[in-house]
């Protein structure tokens, strides 16, 4: 599928959402849906302009937008060294090349991570548009209040959709169209969230959890957009408790349990490891509860890898099974961006930054830090959002701005293109983003 999308392939994806949706993605949800899903079979493409669809609509808005993660998620932290490649290089498999840290616009086993990432956008903003052409309803089996709910998880999913985008990808397409700028992402999911926020009349425990959510995103946007002041705003109203998930269930099925808890579950895949990551040597100097490693796995990866051969076998059990939820915005992270904040004043507020990163560290339950310089303050800001966000899809983005900026504060060696094949970080090149896929490139007209 391509992101340039023909009317018939258009009402082809959403009545495939609408049949794939039996099991609620709403992930305001406190408790997991049954595992039984009913086929209701075709649906015709009017009806989808009806309000009482929305729901189902929504649903698949949030599982597309899972998928997206998966598939981006696995491959970027390989590439940021947030886990180490231990093994297959095929099914739920690290492939030699993004095993270097080479994403490379020839390569169609990229393919999945720009089709996925882009179906979730254009199915959260195609919900958006039917939701309000369909208009709040007039009687029958749905309230005003629950229209309004669902229209407003459908813009903060779409938020969060773009925000994806953006923070990992090198540029935009946007159905068809030619490439644009990686910001056209950012523009787009600080809209939607913007939008969210203007939806009344929601249904008031849910709009609790989705206006902060939607604030939150913004904020982040608004970080890669450069509008620092407006991110802080936003993150300054966040308490620092808060979380927003989206959740993943065990159904034994790919585009819907968590992919880089099953590829490293050893039921049977051992594809990955902690080994030879930083956050290895972090948590073995340092407990923290938001580094969960086993650190007493007698095994080794499931096949030998490029670099290294066979490599013992030390999984993360931040996402320890199939069903565990993916964070997409937190407090403690806009704690994070109001530091960040701090260290690009003229001078820099060393002091600032650090109590805003201890405030962090003290929620999370482990010892707070202290820096004398700039310098080493920018470091241990690097280092804590690589804590704080460790496989959530978020390490790629934040490399390429610092970069951008030439910010200082070195990232750990265990994370940067490594000096020799036996020592370092065992990559030969770092890309910090995901090519336009090749698919994309062959079909869409506007490419050249």
């Amino acid at each position: 599928m391509n992101t340039h999308l023909s009317l018939h392939t258009e009402k082809s994806i959403m009545r495939d959402v609408i049949r794939a949706c039996g099991c609620a993605l709403l992930a305001v949800a406190a408790a997991s849906c049954g595992t039984e899903v009913t086929n209701p079979g075709p649906v015709q493409d009017e009806d989808l302009e009806e309000s009482t669809a929305a729901a189902a609509m929504v649903n698949g808005a949030g599982r597309a937008l899972s998928a997206g993660i998966n598939w981006i998620g696995y491959t970027g932290a390989a590439v940021t060294r947030e886990i180490h490649p231990a093994g297959s290089t095929g099914s739920f498999g690290i492939t030699n090349r993004w095993q270097n840290g080479e994403l490379n616009a020839d390569d169609v086993d990229l393919n999945d991570h720009w089709q996925q990432a882009s179906r979730a956008r254009w199915i959260a903003e195609e919900t958006v548009r039917r939701l309000i052409t369909a208009g709040p309803p007039e009687g029958g089996v749905q309230t005003p209040a629950q229209y309004n709910t669902l229209l407003m998880q459908a813009y903060v999913y779409a938020g969060y959709a773009n925000r994806v985008l953006g923070e990992n990808m090198c540029e935009a397409v946007i159905d068809g169209g030619p490439i644009e700028p990686n910001a056209v992402f950012f523009t787009r999911a600080e809209a939607a969230f913007t939008a969210a926020l203007a939806v009344t009349g929601g249904t008031p425990a849910t709009v609790a959890i989705l206006t902060p959510a939607a604030t939150a995103g913004r904020a982040a946007a608004r970080v890669h957009l450069g509008n620092w002041a407006g991110a802080v705003t936003d993150a300054a109203t966040i308490p620092i408790g808060f979380v927003y998930n989206l959740p993943y269930f065990s159904l034994g099925e790919d585009a819907q349990r968590n992919r880089i808890a099953y590829a490293s579950a050893n039921t049977p895949y051992r594809a990955h490891t902690q080994w030879s990551t930083w956050h290895l040597d972090y948590i073995a100097a340092t407990p923290d509860p938001r580094v969960p490693i086993n650190l007493t796995s007698t095994l080794n990866g499931d096949a030998a890898i490029d670099c290294c051969g066979v490599v013992p076998f030390r999984p993360q059990l931040k996402h320890a099974t199939s069903a565990a939820p993916i964070r997409l915005a937190s407090g403690r992270e806009m704690l994070l961006i109001q530091a960040e904040d701090r260290l690009r004043q003229t001078p820099a507020d060393v002091v600032g930054a650090m109590a805003f990163i201890n405030q962090v560290r003290t929620h999370a339950g482990t010892a707070t830090v202290t820096a004398a310089t700039e310098t080493e303050a920018w470091r241990l800001l690097k280092r804590e959002r690589g804590i704080e966000l460790w496989l959530e899809a978020r390490r790629l983005g934040d490399f390429r701005r610092w970069a951008a900026a030439s910010t200082p504060g070195a990232l750990d060696p265990l994370e940067s293109v490594g000096p020799s094949p036996t020592t370092g970080s065992h990559l030969s090149r770092q890309d910090l983003c995901f090519p336009v896929s090749r698919s994309e490139r062959e079909t869409n007209p506007n490419i050249g």
